[in-house]
């Protein structure tokens, strides 16, 4: 960073240094003839000295860009690793509080924020130090000049600053912000597209994409304040060419009255110019600096924070046995998001080491709030929690849970291959280990019969496998760990029966010699327990094996036993009865589900199941080519503001070569001998610059304002009901990045003329 600093200080002093020379140059060239014996000297000196520049320049902007691009690279990698880490690090309590926009929080920040940093660091950053060295160089090579010119210029600095320094605050704001808002679409876009199965099976695409849409207007109206201050700031980067007029005026009685060279006059009339223009530039650079801040304080907030729960924190106590005997003392909990709604009263249990204890009840009686105490996902509100007798709040938190195998009832598995699943449980484990555990859970018969074997891979979330496949891949990376305490959440109670006889065997072979806690519905698959714990509203009402509480008729258990039994009678009778008619009724079924589905999608070109008798003619649809031509279509309805922005740019573009062009016709003016044609020629050349600085100003604020409310409005008309009859869920993830994509271009497109 060290060296890209000084490489863009170098870059910066090289404009000044370079126009210094230039002087000279001009200033031999218009010298009268008895100066031409050293005309040639001066000329190869000149020369050299620009060589040596040139040379000195190279170097200066490799180790600007190299330097600063690499530390860049570095540190958002770094950035990113930290960040994910710090979320991984956070408690179960904070995902409640944030529900809903958490996981899009982490993903906008790990490739948005990062990114939006990693620029900052890369381009902004030196690119303020290389303006910033180039105002403050260039101002002290006009003192050195022509200290008269650059005193009387001094002053009009702060029509530069104040329009930046006044942008830069609304700047930090609006870019705060807009950052907040995008975290809601991003959220939206998100859940739809991970349950895009969901959606298209009620046909909700329309609605989640007016979701979307309604969800980005705030973000439109923040973009056009956000362009509006641009405009301003930028147009008002005008005031460089009035301060080029009002150079060129005073130069001008420098030359007549003075007797000041005209070379020197002139270039430094310029060099003050470019500095004011530097000042400008590196102003700019405050909007991309406002909004990497932001994005920076962001991901240093999530760093920081610390959980009250720290999985990361080395402190606490290690057994050096741990025999597996878990105790409930008193224990009231409720959760964070619902306080006032006690989960857990007074709560008491024990279960003995090596003992399978059961609990069921009703929904909502807190059974899988106990499984969630013991991983210490949450601490109680009063009460203990012990293992082998001590407080789990006093052991080491990475210990305690490494203690425990977890199969809940939808197991989470990874995109990855089936080895990488299991092995999720033991980093280090090798493919022995890997295999037995597999064979111990009764998942090594199907996974070798797979064409890949362990390679095999699950897919998204594991839609790939089966509800039992999962499962028992689940336990088998729940063995491979050699938990002392088993906890299993309600593991077969959305299987069915074929599949539930498979993985209840295979959890009984992993439940032996361990401590473990079963939550289930079905209370066949909890007979053979040491211990049943009947629980309603948070407390235990019955305690015992099977057969004892079966032999209370009265009890909640019996109850609970009697309402299964004639749940499963009727079950079997409905699905005998499905078995019967659904050779019947398959072809019907068949042709009303196609005839729901074609008037549900009646505005699309084609259905996607046809009626059986058509069934043969059913053609894939072509897709479009994507084209930027249909996207200016949607543009159509604003065509006058596009129109208007175009034409704004069009001017802005144009602003640039007629001020070149009246910059060059001053040159001569200096060198003339009358002074009555100097005074006429600076005159029309002054009043020419001070029209163009208004113009700028005119033309930045419109072009700013009328050419990104149309791409504001693209991105609305994109994800609402507005864009097209057969709008599907496919586009919903691009049109974020879209939107991005199209602002970003509205706002960056040419504005100021630049020297």
């Amino acid at each position: 960073m060290l060296l890209g600093l000084v490489g863009a200080m170098g870059d910066g002093m090289s404009t000044p240094v370079m126009l210094a020379i230039t002087s000279r140059v001009f200033d031999d060239t218009g010298s009268s003839p008895d100066h031409l014996q050293q005309f040639g000297s001066k000329m190869n000196e000149n020369v050299r000295n620009t060589l040596f520049l040139a040379a000195a320049y190279w170097i200066a902007a490799f180790l600007e860009a190299y330097c600063w691009t690499r530390t860049a690279e570095r540190q958002s990698s770094r950035m990113r690793g930290r960040y994910l880490r710090a979320v991984l690090r956070q408690d179960v309590e904070y995902f409640d509080l944030n529900t809903g926009s958490t996981s899009s929080e982490a993903i906008t920040t790990v490739s948005g924020d990062t990114l939006a940093v990693q620029d900052a660091l890369s381009d902004k950053v030196p690119n303020l130090v290389m303006n910033a060295t180039l105002f403050v160089s260039s101002y002290a090579v006009a003192f050195a000049l022509l200290w008269r010119l650059t005193l009387v210029s001094l002053p009009s600095l702060l029509l530069l600053v104040v329009p930046g320094f006044l942008y830069g605050r609304v700047q930090i704001g609006l870019a705060r912000r807009m950052r907040e808002q995008f975290t809601l679409p991003g959220a939206i876009a998100g859940q739809a597209l991970s349950s895009v199965r969901t959606v298209y099976s009620f046909v909700a695409e329309r609605h989640t994409a007016a979701r979307f849409s309604a969800a980005l207007e705030e973000s439109v109206r923040l973009g056009l304040r956000q362009g509006l201050a641009k405009g301003l700031a930028v147009g008002s980067a005008g005031i460089r060419i009035a301060i080029f007029a009002f150079n060129v005026w005073y130069g001008s009685r420098l030359v007549m009255y003075h007797g000041y060279k005209g070379g020197t006059v002139y270039i430094v009339s310029v060099i003050i110019v470019v500095g004011g223009g530097a000042l400008g530039s590196a102003l700019s650079n405050i909007k991309n600096l406002a909004e990497a801040t932001s994005a920076a304080e962001r991901i240093m907030e999530m760093i920081r924070r610390v959980p009250k729960i720290d999985s990361e924190s080395s402190s606490g106590e290690v057994l050096d046995h741990v025999a597996g005997e878990v105790e409930f003392r008193n224990v009231e909990f409720s959760y964070p998001s619902r306080p006032k709604s006690p989960v857990l009263v007074s709560f008491s249990l024990r279960v003995p080491a090596g003992r399978t204890v059961a609990l069921v009840g009703a929904s909502g009686s807190g059974k899988s709030t106990v499984i969630a105490l013991l991983e210490r996902f949450y601490d109680p509100t009063a009460g203990e929690v012990t293992l082998d007798g001590v407080d789990i709040r006093r052991l080491r938190l990475k210990l305690l849970r490494a203690q425990m195998g977890l199969v809940s009832q939808e197991p989470a598995l990874f995109a990855t291959s089936i080895r990488e699943n299991i092995k999720f449980g033991k980093e280090d484990a090798t493919e022995e280990e890997i295999v037995a555990s597999a064979k111990a859970a009764n998942a090594h018969g199907f996974i070798s019969q797979l064409p890949q074997g362990y390679d095999t891979q699950v897919g998204e979330r594991g839609i790939q496998m089966s509800r039992g496949q999962k499962q028992r891949i689940a336990i088998a990376r729940a063995i491979l760990r050699s938990p002392k305490i088993l906890l299993l959440d309600e593991a077969t109670s959305a299987l069915d029966t074929s599949s539930e006889h498979v993985v209840q065997e295979a959890l009984e072979l992993a439940s032996m010699g361990r401590t473990t806690i079963v939550v289930a519905h079905r209370l066949s698959t909890i007979r053979k327990a040491d211990m049943i714990v009947v629980m309603q509203y948070g407390e235990v009402k019955e305690l015992g094996s099977h057969h004892e509480l079966n032999e209370n008729e009265d009890g909640l258990y019996s109850s609970l036993v009697r309402l299964q039994k004639t749940r499963d009678s009727v079950e079997m009778t409905e699905e005998v009865g499905k078995t019967e008619s659904i050779d019947i009724s398959q072809q019907s079924s068949i042709q009303s589900m196609s005839k729901g589905l074609c008037a549900a999608r009646r505005s699309s070109s084609t259905c996607l199941i046809g009626d059986a008798k058509d069934s043969g003619n059913t053609k894939n649809p072509k897709l479009p080519v994507p084209s930027f031509r249909r996207l200016l279509m949607l543009n159509v309805p604003e065509s006058k503001q596009a129109l208007m922005g175009s034409f704004s740019a069009i001017v802005s573009g144009s602003i640039q070569p007629v001020f070149a062009y009246a910059m060059g016709s001053v040159i001569w003016i200096f060198f003339s001998t009358d002074h009555q044609e100097i005074k006429k020629e600076t005159r029309t050349y002054a009043l020419i610059s001070v029209g163009l600085a208004v113009l700028t100003f005119l033309v930045s604020v419109g072009q700013n304002i009328t050419t990104l409310l149309p791409w504001e409005n693209i991105s609305l008309k994109g994800s609402g009901n507005k864009c097209s009859q057969n709008f599907s869920l496919s586009r919903l993830g691009g049109l974020t990045v879209m939107r991005t994509l199209v602002v970003q271009y509205a706002h960056n497109l040419p504005t100021t003329p630049t020297l």
